[in-house]
């Protein structure tokens, strides 16, 4: 087959293109149009120690989410995730403090020693930290939480 540099064009019709051309543009609009990807605005309870999926989060494949809390938390699980599902949490206050945990059980595994400790995020907003859940099926098994990256803000507003 030779190339022609006149195609394709910005021109023809949908119709007019090859079958794999429109099942990709139709995948490609799927998750453009939000399907796997969301944004929370969540403020999370006093004294919370779990997030659940359904409830406080989406159960899409990844979700940012901007989280602030009135007093205290001490978050140490996110419950009913699936195998490979991100959570990219940009912290807007220092109220919420994300405990170490083992592999299991909707726990966080984070990067950062001691190991079983706290991860606070700083009093200058913008913090974040980014999860992915290794194992779970979205109910029974929750697997854990395991830490991509985080990035402490450390410019003063």
């Amino acid at each position: 087959m030779a190339l022609n540099a006149n195609r394709p064009t910005d021109q023809a019709p949908v119709s007019e293109l090859p079958s794999y051309i429109r099942e990709d543009r139709a995948e490609i609009n799927a998750v453009t149009t939000g399907s796997g990807f969301t944004v929370t605005d969540l403020v999370v309870d006093g004294g919370a120690t779990s997030l659940t999926i359904g409830h406080e989060l989406s159960a899409v494949g990844h979700e940012i989410i901007f989280a602030t809390c009135l007093t205290a938390a001490e978050l140490a699980t996110i419950l009913g995730g699936t195998h490979g599902q991100l959570k990219t949490i940009i912290f807007g206050d220092n109220n919420i403090d994300m405990r170490d945990g083992l592999k299991a059980d909707g726990k966080f595994y984070l990067n950062q020693l001691p190991a079983l400790g706290l991860f606070n995020p700083m009093p200058d907003v913008d913090d974040i930290l980014c999860l992915v859940n290794v194992g779970g099926d979205g109910a029974g098994a929750h697997g854990y939480w395991r830490e991509l990256y985080r990035t402490i803000s450390v410019k003063p507003i």
